[in-house]
């Protein structure tokens, strides 16, 4: 997203901040940092099983809870800091509204099927 959808945005923020562009270590870390974050996710996704009717349905809420902790808080407060556009704060807010719950659910799936025996998931 960062790379193609608000590639113009980032460059003209780090243009009017005279910041030097990310270096690929930068990128590499911050991939890095998300594989981390989704390893808590799913993990939290776990903690909140017991609440669900459905496994599947706490990755879903564990997806909401770090979204609005992550991608909303910390992109509201780099709004108003200045330290972003209104347009790279909303679109990723809105990107990661989508894309979170979605990847935790995919994941809490996965680690509830990988964890619970055939016959008991039936």
């Amino acid at each position: 997203m960062n790379l193609w959808i608000l590639a113009d945005d980032w460059a003209e923020l780090f243009a009017r901040l005279a910041l030097p562009q990310p270096s690929p270590a930068v990128a590499a870390q911050g991939v890095l940092k998300l594989f981390l974050l989704g390893i808590f996710s799913v993990w939290l996704a776990g903690i909140f099983r017991p609440k669900f009717s459905y496994p599947t349905r706490s990755g879903i809420a564990s997806g909401l809870c770090v979204w609005l902790l992550v991608w909303a808080w910390v992109q509201w407060g780099m709004l108003l800091a200045g330290y972003v556009t209104a347009a790279i704060a909303a679109t990723t807010v809105a990107w990661g509204f989508v894309e979170l719950p979605l990847a935790v659910w995919a994941g809490a799936w996965v680690q509830w099927r990988l964890s619970t025996p055939w016959a008991e998931s039936r």
